[in-house]
């Protein structure tokens, strides 16, 4: 049990780490400087880019393109390795939305308090989306500049403008979309089945152990330590299909309960999902890996005494055949890409000293 806890609380650090992160560099990093010089400004105003260092021309900005090119084959690259770490741990979306709910868990006050609760959380939340949207527009402007200008009534139409707009897509999108951005607007989500292979971890449901679900009336072991076992992948297959379709398969009949499977249909899994997927109907396109279901699932499973793991990140032809050893395509190319593009981006910066 203190290795499900264990588990556990390292995603939830983990998660909680990369959020720090994410909005500590996206917050402070207007503010630095690098010999007199905005360490990071595309200072479109005096059409000139100031990148760790170096002072660039909008003409001389292939350096910026390769430099863009590069992450992006890296991000390509740690995605077709390790999955949608992106999307559960350092989207922004994803990130400030998780910020939010801290928010509401803060504020959740009670008696004589409890009316205070949603127009602080909202005032909070409001503060946090005003100061993202100076942070964003800093990046285009001297951010001192542009805070002493807002503390002086004095901005521009512009300044103004894009303030309010970012700061107003950051308060609605958190508020009334939440991870939908990163499922239905982002294309990197639409693109995950190019980025990845069979040997790419995702989340999955272990149907052969949890099926057939259900409820229980009594306490029983594990099928781990059953005379039952695990089922063959085609019946599980089958109970999955016929749970997640009833209106098409039928109803899935009563079964003793030494025959269920781990999963006590508690839902939790699909309570924790921040976009309410069912991960046991299945691989989900959606599915941002945040490892929420995964958490809740455990904690299911701690409760009745089972092994964890009924939910986890594996690899499909692990599951099918146990063999990686075979040549990946996808990762050299995307290794290749990110080192040419970084090449040919220190190349440029070279020219540019």
């Amino acid at each position: 049990m203190s290795a499900v806890l264990s588990a556990t609380r390292q995603r939830a650090w983990a998660r909680g780490a990369a959020a720090v992160l994410m909005l500590g560099l996206f917050y402070t990093l207007p503010w630095l400087s690098w010999n007199g010089q905005p360490l990071f400004l595309l200072d479109i105003g005096t059409r000139q880019f100031h990148v760790f260092g170096l002072s660039v021309q909008p003409e001389q900005s292939l350096f910026l393109l390769w430099s863009g090119l590069g992450l992006a084959a890296v991000l390509c690259l740690v995605t077709v390795l390790y999955g949608r770490l992106w999307c559960g741990y350092a989207c922004p979306q994803s990130v400030l939305s998780r910020l939010f709910r801290s928010l509401e868990r803060i504020t959740r006050f009670d008696g004589a308090l409890q009316p205070l609760a949603a127009p602080l959380r909202h005032g909070l939340w409001g503060a946090i989306a005003l100061w993202t949207g100076i942070s964003f527009v800093g990046y285009f402007t001297p951010i001192t500049g542009l805070v002493a200008n807002l503390a002086g009534f004095s901005l521009g139409g512009w300044e103004s403008f894009w303030i309010g707009f970012y700061a107003l897509a950051t308060w609605a999108n958190v508020l009334f979309l939440h991870e939908q951005v990163c499922t239905t607007l982002c294309p990197y989500a639409r693109v995950q089945g190019f980025l990845s292979d069979a040997c790419t971890p995702s989340i999955q449901y272990n149907a052969p152990r949890g099926e057939p679900r259900g409820a229980r009336p009594e306490v029983i072991p594990s099928v781990l330590e059953r005379p039952r076992g695990l089922l063959d992948p085609d019946t599980a297959r089958d109970y999955v299909f016929r749970a997640a379709h009833p209106a098409i398969a039928g109803a899935l009949p009563n079964f003793s309960a030494m025959h269920l499977g781990d999963c006590v249909d508690c839902n939790a899994c699909v309570s924790a999902c921040p976009i309410g997927l069912d991960i046991r109907n299945g691989p989900a396109g959606d599915c941002i890996e945040c490892s929420a279901c995964i958490d809740a699932c455990d904690d299911t499973m701690q409760r009745l005494c089972f092994p964890a793991g009924l939910i986890r990140r594996t690899r499909t032809a692990t599951e099918a055949s146990g063999d990686r050893s075979s040549l990946r395509i996808k990762p050299l190319l995307f290794a290749s890409l990110a080192a040419a593009f970084l090449v040919l981006a220190l190349v440029s910066a070279h020219g540019l000293g």
